[in-house]
């Protein structure tokens, strides 16, 4: 079926645009501004083009418009070196700068460079153990909690389990709480239906770990309905139950370094990590 081509005439209008010449497949348009471009005839019939683009450039942004950190304190537009509109904007740092309007209504622009220097600070702080066991096991337990397509999301984030807010997206913290991991061990939680957090979670050795995932799927299969009992290198654990007491109520309070418990009270980290497994 042949269709028929539309015929442009000269002092049409589209839009703002007013046709005053037509050369091949493009046209010689004004604007209702007074700018007089080529433009072509097919973006004009299906209605692409409809003016110069002064419309978009003259939608002003108010003073006081916020933007992330920026503020908008006047709504002079200034001229950058390659043409584009500037608008003078104070950063909730105090600094003041003129940003380009574009910048500010994509997204692109959201401090006056002080939010990328405090990322570059925070990266460089956590950048020596950013091939650590610890912080693959922060990643790690954030897989199994928020990405539904890992392995063992079915028993973590499926099950309802989250990271703790305060170490979901700050590694500094997570390490804090939890200290170094000693050799051998991954982390994991002492109530298997809490969260990822602190006061729940300590280094156990990877063998107990391998056990724990094993009741996981027997479970899931209804192959046992018992929790087997768990697997420890250190089962008589000779100390005073005062030092007992004294951990237990510690890492109640919120205390995951098993390290830290182990130094304070004298005692290896494999006694302290059997005293929380088994007391408390």
């Amino acid at each position: 079926m042949e269709t028929t081509k539309r015929v442009i005439n000269i002092g049409e209008k589209f839009g703002s645009w007013t046709i005053l010449d037509k050369q091949g497949r493009q046209v010689l348009c004004q604007c209702d501004c007074g700018t007089q471009k080529l433009v072509y005839s097919h973006t004009l019939t299906n209605g692409q083009s409809t003016n110069c683009g002064c419309k978009k450039r003259k939608e002003s942004i108010q003073v006081g418009a916020n933007f992330e950190r920026l503020t908008v304190i006047s709504d002079v537009e200034v001229k950058g070196k390659r043409g584009e509109l500037l608008l003078l904007t104070r950063c909730s740092c105090g600094t003041q700068k003129y940003v380009s309007k574009n910048s500010l209504k994509r997204g692109l622009t959201q401090s006056c460079g002080c939010l990328q220097r405090e990322t570059l600070k925070t990266d460089k702080t956590i950048h020596g153990k950013c091939k650590s066991h610890e912080y693959n096991s922060w990643l790690h337990i954030k897989r199994i909690c928020y990405n539904k397509n890992h392995h063992q999301y079915k028993y973590n984030g499926g099950c309802g389990i989250e990271v703790d807010a305060s170490w979901r997206d700050n590694f500094t913290q997570f390490l804090k709480d939890m200290g170094s991991a000693p050799e051998g061990t991954v982390i994991s939680r002492i109530d298997q239906e809490s969260n990822f957090a602190p006061g729940n979670c300590l280094w156990i050795p990877r063998k107990e770990h391998y056990c724990q995932i094993h009741f996981l799927r027997r479970k899931e299969l209804f192959i046992s309905q018992t929790l087997p009992e768990p697997v420890v290198t250190n089962c008589e654990i000779n100390i005073s139950p005062n030092i007992i007491r004294a951990i237990i109520k510690a890492h109640a309070n919120g205390e995951a370094n098993m390290n830290k418990l182990a130094t304070q009270y004298k005692i290896s980290t494999q006694d302290a990590i059997n005293i929380i497994l088994h007391h408390a």
